[in-house]
């Protein structure tokens, strides 16, 4: 073509000079747009098959950005949202109309090689959000060729597949110190169109993983890119996890301690006051059993007694032993006792005037022997309650003492723990 343009223009139709730079950057620059005609980005070699990787070992990179993460407990399992952003060198590949910002890469009549990423321990195959996309950027000056297009080798410009992956995949809990534990997951990612030692890893670029900022349940303490060797297929990603502990103070912890004091406040009532006593702490203890049940149902089912476990064994036993001081320390009235006529019991026969001339002696003759009788239950009775009333005094405090205690140390172990 003859044309008045130097070799680093592009000749438009009507002989106006174009800068190569500008070729293919999604702006008609030509009266005609003729420099955005034929963009394909993408120019396979001849040695370029689409369906084996460009080299072996191929130069690999991955950034990881988690966008969220759940935690499916009853599941022992982990939902994420993830994009991958994994880049490597096409050394089978001629790039051409490359610009300053990544741009997607196309090629004609073919597709090109990318890598095929799944999780290995999930409980269902991870599915992408959208189609990967495959793009590069201008990373060197690039060679001009005829005054045409900039040629990018493939070699030095390495081209980026952005993913986004939903994945549930297994993970092995720890509830030992449940409410306060920290839990720790592994992701593992295997490139599957790749033979297991046929990466090489480019790092510490491939270490970076942003963690998701906000989550309800957990706070998300670490996140680590993780490699078996500098070679392998395989990759992983650690999740930590700390749960938060507003929920369990306000909807487990202090309704417990509040229940705990309405139990240990019938120690307190008067001893003749037994069936106020009796019926707060058995409502008490009927509560705790129903909240341990609720708890427990939200729980995955496990060998060991977890750390709310002993909590909520602490609190039923407590109760329990409120119940049978209270019990040990009851005081009941015969209402029957004795009457005018006598006892309940005694019924001598005969007839009305000789019963009531026996009954007027006996009574004449035993009135000062019952007098003493009387004094000596009084007695019996008021030593007996003086005896309950000591053990009902030593039981609240000594109750008392050991909730104390045993709140502090639960607590000041959880903190210490976190």
């Amino acid at each position: 073509m003859l044309t008045k343009c130097s070799p680093d223009h592009f000749t438009c139709r009507d002989n106006q000079c174009v800068p190569l730079e500008k070729v293919c950057n999604s702006e008609n620059d030509c009266t005609d747009g003729g420099d955005e005609i034929d963009c394909f980005t993408a120019h396979p070699l001849a040695t370029y098959i689409s369906t084996s990787p460009p080299q072996i070992p191929l130069p690999f990179q991955v950034d990881v950005n988690i966008r969220t993460a759940d935690v499916d407990l009853m599941n022992a399992a982990v939902r994420a949202n993830l994009r991958l952003r994994i880049s490597w060198e096409h050394a089978r590949m001629e790039m051409r109309h490359l610009q300053n910002v990544y741009k997607r890469l196309t090629m004609y009549n073919s597709t090109l090689w990318s890598p095929n990423v799944q999780t290995f321990n999930s409980l269902e195959f991870a599915t992408t959000a959208s189609h990967p996309v495959i793009m590069a950027k201008r990373l060197s000056p690039g060679k001009r060729v005829d005054g045409e297009y900039l040629s990018f080798p493939g070699h030095g410009n390495p081209v980026v597949n952005i993913i986004d992956l939903h994945t549930h995949t297994y993970c092995r809990y720890d509830l030992l110190k449940y409410s306060n534990d920290i839990q720790t997951c592994n992701i593992t990612f295997q490139i599957l169109n790749v033979r297991q030692d046929g990466l090489k890893w480019e790092l510490p670029s491939s270490s970076e993983v942003k963690c998701p900022v906000f989550h309800e349940e957990f706070w998300v303490k670490d996140c680590r890119f993780l490699l078996p060797d500098n070679f392998s297929s395989r990759f992983f990603v650690q999740l930590t996890f700390r749960r938060k502990n507003a929920y369990h103070i306000w909807a487990t912890y202090l309704p417990c301690i509040l229940l705990l004091g309405i139990g240990y406040g019938t120690l307190l009532l008067p001893l003749d006051n037994f069936n106020e006593r009796d019926t707060m702490s058995l409502t008490t203890l009927l509560v705790f059993i129903s909240l341990y049940a609720q708890t427990t149902a939200s729980l995955p089912r496990t060998a060991y007694l977890k750390r709310i476990d002993l909590w909520y064994v602490f609190c039923i036993a407590f109760l329990t032993l409120v119940i049978f001081t209270n019990l040990a320390t009851s005081t009941t009235t015969n209402t029957r006792g004795t009457t005018a006529e006598g006892p309940f019991w005694w019924h001598p026969s005969g007839p009305v005037e000789q019963r009531n001339e026996a009954w007027s002696s006996k009574k004449l003759s035993n009135s000062s022997t019952q007098q003493q009788q009387q004094q000596e239950q009084q007695r019996h009775e008021e030593s007996r309650r003086k005896r309950k009333e000591l053990v009902l005094k030593t039981a609240s405090v000594v109750l008392g003492v050991t909730s104390l205690i045993f709140i502090i140390v639960y607590f000041t172990g959880a903190y210490i723990t976190m």
